[in-house]
């Protein structure tokens, strides 16, 4: 089960899942974060924001998260 820890900084456990249910378990557990969704692959911005998480998704029939979401 997921709770809120404050402590949290990224999920590698998410890693290869569908992007709905990834972006939930990152928002179980730190729901004051702002959670981006990007294409695996596609340019970002510079710059670190400790209320940010960016998450990269495959394009394939499940749109699975492709990297391990990070706080920044």
């Amino acid at each position: 089960m997921a709770f809120y820890d404050p402590q949290k900084t990224s999920w590698p456990e998410v890693l290869g899942w569908p992007v709905y249910p990834a972006m939930q378990r990152i928002r179980q557990d730190r729901p004051e974060l702002w959670i981006e969704v990007h294409r695996a692959g596609e340019s970002v911005p510079p710059g670190v924001n400790n209320r940010r998480v960016r998450v990269f998704v495959n394009l394939d029939a499940g749109h699975t998260v492709a990297q391990t979401p990070v706080v920044g």
